[in-house]
């Protein structure tokens, strides 16, 4: 089984950082962040690589995560992805070269860059954890909350600092505002100072918190549950999730009894429903194993289409 130990990179005596090594495959090469994954774990990891500015959101960093992310969405047997940091702080927010004293067309280009980037990963179909150490600032807030799921160091600090620098936290708030009990959200964005990993579990934005040491450990512990399951399932329960979010109960029923329905008539729903009553461990096969057509489960038929000059199948 996969053994994922990746070494925290910290700043040398040089004022330098070491380069990160990866321990995983490579699939494609980043500037400020590295992806790995691993097929037979069916995991993936986005490990966010700035550490001399704290992992501050450039443009590049940003357009990155998109990349990534959707590199990960297209194979199909990924089913988890961690968001994490290769140095001792997740994020500072945003990188204020960026924007600061630039035209108002700027400033909007930038501040749209991350709304762009969470929706991807809210549109994703593979679960996002995110591991959280050392400081998560402004839109660093926002990418936690971006995150379907959130572990953290006991070392990690959650800060809104818009009244201490001038301009409102709006876009990091707009990003959490649905992960954290209301008042608590009020207090983060109004005091402006930080808050404990311990703070933030309890006002919901964080679901656990460990000690630093543990924190990749438990992210891939994490990640490797969730990705041991049936891979529809985890890929269509997180599209379901958020279905349903501006739903009324009624139509989210109807929604989940349609949904389940069709996900039973699957090779792995009915593989799962005889493993249960052979009591045996199911094998799944994910969109390789198809659906029915008729009472004979067939696979996907394949897809081929064009991209400019560039032909792709599934």
């Amino acid at each position: 089984m996969t053994d994922f130990k990746p070494v925290v990179v910290k700043q040398q005596s040089s004022g330098t950082y070491p380069p990160y090594i990866p321990s995983l495959t490579v699939p494609r090469e980043y500037t400020d962040i590295i992806l790995e994954w691993d097929n037979p774990s069916h995991v993936a990891v986005i490990t966010l690589h700035r550490p001399a500015v704290q992992n501050a959101l450039n443009p590049t960093l940003i357009e990155e995560i998109i990349d990534a992310v959707r590199l990960i969405e297209d194979n199909d047997a990924l089913s988890c992805v961690i968001l994490r940091s290769s140095s001792e702080h997740f994020c500072s927010g945003g990188d204020f070269h960026a924007f600061a004293s630039k035209d108002l067309l700027t400033q909007r280009w930038y501040f749209e860059l991350t709304p762009k980037m969470l929706t991807v990963m809210m549109n994703s179909t593979v679960p996002v954890i995110g591991a959280v150490r050392g400081n998560c600032c402004a839109l660093g807030v926002a990418i936690a909350g971006g995150c379907d799921i959130v572990l953290a160091a006991d070392t990690a600090s959650f800060l809104l600092p818009g009244g201490g620098v001038g301009f409102g936290c709006f876009t990091p708030t707009a990003g959490a505002y649905k992960s954290v009990n209301r008042k608590r959200m009020m207090e983060l964005l109004l005091t402006a100072r930080p808050y404990s990993a311990d703070w933030a579990r309890e006002a919901g934005l964080v679901n656990h918190v460990y000690p630093d040491a543990d924190l990749d450990a438990k992210a891939w512990e994490m990640a490797t549950t969730i990705a041991s399951n049936a891979p529809l399932v985890v890929r269509w329960s997180k599209q379901f999730f958020y279905h349903i979010q501006e739903m009324e109960q009624r139509q989210a029923f109807r929604y989940g009894t349609d949904l389940i329905t069709m996900q039973s008539l699957t090779r792995d729903g009915y593989e799962g429903q005889n493993a249960f009553l052979e009591k045996r461990r199911p094998s799944w096969q994910g969109r390789k194993g198809g659906s029915v057509r008729g009472d004979v489960h067939t696979p996907e038929e394949e897809h081929v289409w064009q991209v400019g000059k560039e032909t792709r199948r599934r």
